[in-house]
């Protein structure tokens, strides 16, 4: 009792801090702002929903990310009701008592998907349409997945909408490793994919490995804008242009999904397949060792005097890459403390090279002279090309090179370099013999 009356409580508090757009409908109305913040036993939860009610022939049901419910999902709702779209949103967090984490999605049990689908179902009598995006994927995938092995016949899942799926299991210097679930996903799916994203190199392979589990797949790029774009607190110009007009690319994706074909077969997990939910987090506090050192790939590419640097050069040293660009501010925040690294470790014999992915020689400049002032060696790579060799699974993406020119390290995301215990674990690539 005391459980259902705090989430209740939450699901208010949620409900207030709602952008006051328009006036309160009525239940089952037509147009208005949230119906309101319900609480749908899910998953041995009573999970908060907020229904946006309209008068279409589908429904919307959104899943968060790892940053749960924010101003922007509420904002894209409206804009939906006033499409015609009826919307809810999910806030598992808060009905499972979870932190907004990625790690909170393999504590959350997967029937939460199978019994919210229910719900919407059985309240709006339409079809429903389930988007969720970045590390909710994995969790999101399973439990749909277990929903068409427990109702095989019906045909009301419409769909599924994506943003930048983040399905891949971790490092892997010949090719990112997709999560199982991927293979056995056999809805109808459409993916929104941010360019400037680090998951838009997987995109390919993502498509492929949904392919093989009998989905029918499209996808659209969304130019110049990165993850999270509509609910960012540091968008930009363009990012904020493209929030205005993101409801339009979900009415028009939900729309192609209605014409992609449904696979009537679906598709059965082995029994040796291990689909326990495991949802990359990438909060590592320190630099991951490859079990086995491999050998490092080929990187050549230009410096900011146009002089050309390649990796097999620095045999003999060890040497940190580090994948960035300057509008990821974890990008930014690492680089003096890599700055701090190298000044004391390079008469060791330690070097860093930097590649720049995506951006001119001139903004890096710009860059490199207005905010950070670092003296370590700058690559250019305006067209990504070395991520033919390289997976840079987040932006940044960090390897450690030893001397004898074979990885040892990775790292995704940022880190602050002058720890002590990465400090360590570099000294002692540099203890080791050429």
């Amino acid at each position: 009792m005391t459980h259902r009356i705090l989430v209740r409580l939450f699901a208010l508090a949620a409900l207030l801090m709602i952008p006051f757009a328009a006036p309160a409908q009525e239940a089952n109305g037509p147009t208005g702002a949230v119906d309101a913040a319900a609480s749908i036993e899910a998953g041995g939860a009573e999970i908060p929903v907020e229904r946006y009610r309209a008068d279409g022939d589908a429904v919307l049901l959104w899943f968060p990310s790892e940053h749960g419910l924010q101003d922007g999902h509420r904002q894209q709702a409206l804009a939906l009701q006033a499409a015609g779209v009826e919307t809810w949103l999910v806030d598992p967090f808060t009905g499972h008592f979870l932190p907004e984490a990625a790690s909170s999605f393999d504590d959350m049990p997967t029937a939460t998907v199978t019994d919210l689908i229910e719900a919407t179902h059985t309240d709006t009598g339409r079809q429903v349409y389930a988007f969720g995006h970045d590390r909710a994927l994995p969790w999101l995938l399973t439990g749909l997945y277990q929903w068409q092995q427990a109702h095989p016949e019906a045909d009301y899942l419409a769909g599924l909408l994506m943003t930048s799926p983040f399905l891949h299991t971790g490092v892997d210097t010949d090719e990112a490793e997709l999560q199982p679930i991927v293979r056995l996903t056999h809805l109808p799916v459409y993916i929104l994919q941010p360019a400037q994203s680090p998951q838009r190199q997987h995109l390919g392979r993502i498509r492929s490995g949904l392919t093989e589990g009998g989905s029918a797949v499209g996808a659209r790029l969304l130019p110049g804008i990165r993850d999270r774009f509509f609910f960012r607190p540091d968008a930009t110009e363009a990012e904020r242009l493209a929030s205005e007009t993101f409801h339009r690319e979900i009415i028009f994706a939900m729309g192609l999904l209605t014409r992609l074909p449904h696979q009537r077969t679906p598709a059965v997990a082995g029994p040796d397949t291990d689909l326990t939910v495991r949802t990359p987090s990438g909060t590592d506090a320190q630099l991951n060792a490859l079990d086995e050192p491999v050998a490092a790939p080929p990187l050549e590419r230009p410096d900011l005097a146009g002089d050309i640097h390649r990796l097999e050069d620095y045999r003999g040293e060890v040497v940190l890459i580090n994948f960035w660009a300057s509008w990821c501010p974890p990008c930014v925040h690492e680089m003096p403390s890599m700055q701090l690294l190298e000044d004391e470790l390079r008469d060791e014999g330690f070097r860093i090279l930097a590649v720049n992915l995506g951006e001119d020689e001139d903004t890096i400049q710009r860059f490199i002279e207005d905010e950070v002032q670092t003296e370590f060696t700058i690559l250019l790579d305006p067209e990504q090309d070395s991520l033919d060799d390289w997976r840079a699974m987040a932006y940044p993406t960090s390897y450690v090179v030893d001397r004898k020119g074979r990885l040892r390290y990775y790292l995704f995301g940022a880190i602050e370099w002058t720890e002590p215990g990465v400090i360590d674990q570099i000294r002692d690539l540099l203890d080791e013999d050429a």
